[in-house]
């Protein structure tokens, strides 16, 4: 039996097969503290939520933070920033450790392999941050009864999605909080990058523009008390603004959408460079045979327009081997995790019968 674990800045999702059949478990991976009084509590119970009460009061998790936080006028909180667990914070560690045991089913057997990736590009991070945070993960991947193995999450696309050409080809991700690429033969990376700019840095970057802008600051230490109240203000609207954009807003030209627009371009065109720049440095990516397919998944490719960006990008940048065009996968948020499975189930079977239970 193998089990992956898709751990997102936004959300966590499993998937397991189980008698042959795919089962999947998700969650929003944010928090709400809500005032404590028997009449909330009361309230919580009658609507069938679960809660737990701490010093600060009731602590909502996960999909019911995320969904009845604003009915208790309470801000919704990540509990990862930047994709990053936040430091001196252990509340926030006790929290993701419920969430995981919650999304990940105990092994049914020893030995079992559970495939993980890290948010926001940190699988192929080599700071002490993402090395700290991996030890965490790992330690709660254990505690499930797996044995855990990492995969970025790139490479878990190419495995998905590229199966006719046998998993060779590239892969890139752009993620909540960071965007990543990786070129790869037969499922093994061949080269990579990766970027901190995904969709919490380019919200981040809207509410400055659209705080500047509706201030109206005439000097600048004006516009810098406006940035620091956005930097106290949650970003959950903007961000629902973002991911409720429609077609026909790139045709209306509005200013909202005019900044997203920019902020994408910079955005892949980052990644793209980065990329473009290991590329040259391989001696084995221009061994490979070509056109070579791109595959690209992650939340902001649904953003109206993406497609056009990337292609104008990719030609801009002009990547050093002959590519085909771009495919997004869309309306797909179970690829990574289905490539985290593939990986799972390849490294099951590549090993002798001895090894497993």
């Amino acid at each position: 039996m193998t089990a992956a674990l898709e751990l997102g800045s936004s959300s966590l999702r499993s998937l397991r097969r189980e008698d042959d059949v795919l089962k999947s478990r998700t969650s929003r991976c944010v928090y709400a503290v809500l005032p404590d009084s028997p009449a909330h509590q009361r309230l919580l119970e009658q609507c069938g939520l679960q809660f737990t009460t701490c010093e600060d009061g009731i602590l909502l998790l996960g999909d019911g933070a995320f969904e009845h936080a604003e009915l208790f006028k309470s801000p919704c909180l990540p509990l990862m920033v930047g994709g990053r667990i936040p430091k001196g914070n252990p509340l926030v560690r006790q929290l993701i450790s419920s969430l995981v045991e919650v999304i990940l089913p105990i092994a049914g057997n020893r030995n079992e392999i559970c495939a993980l990736t890290l948010p926001g590009g940190a699988a192929l991070d080599s700071s002490s941050e993402a090395r700290a945070d991996l030890e965490f993960y790992i330690r709660l991947v254990k505690l499930q009864g797996y044995e855990p193995k990492l995969v970025p999450a790139s490479q878990a696309l190419v495995l998905a999605e590229l199966v006719e050409s046998a998993f060779t080809g590239i892969g890139i991700v752009f993620g909540a909080s960071g965007c990543e690429a990786i070129l790869a033969h037969r499922g093994n990376p061949i080269c990579h990058a990766a970027s901190d700019h995904g969709g919490e840095w380019v919200d981040r970057q809207l509410a400055k523009k659209l705080h500047a802008h509706s201030v109206a600051a005439a000097d600048e230490s004006a516009v810098a008390a406006a940035d620091q109240n956005f930097a106290r203000e949650s970003l959950l609207s903007i961000t629902r603004q973002r991911e409720q954009l429609k077609s026909a807003a790139t045709i209306s030209g509005d200013d909202f959408t005019k900044h997203v627009e920019s902020l994408l371009q910079e955005t892949i065109f980052e990644l793209c460079d980065a990329f473009s720049g290991e590329l040259i440095r391989s001696r084995r990516a221009k061994e490979l045979p070509s056109p070579l397919p791109i595959v690209c998944g992650g939340g902001l490719i649904e953003t109206p327009g993406f497609g056009s960006i990337l292609a104008s990008v990719l030609q801009e940048v002009n990547l050093p081997i002959e590519t085909l065009r771009p495919r997004l996968v869309t309306r797909s948020d179970r690829s990574i995790a289905r490539g985290l499975l593939i990986s799972a189930e390849l490294e099951a079977t590549s090993r002798p019968a001895g090894r497993a239970a």
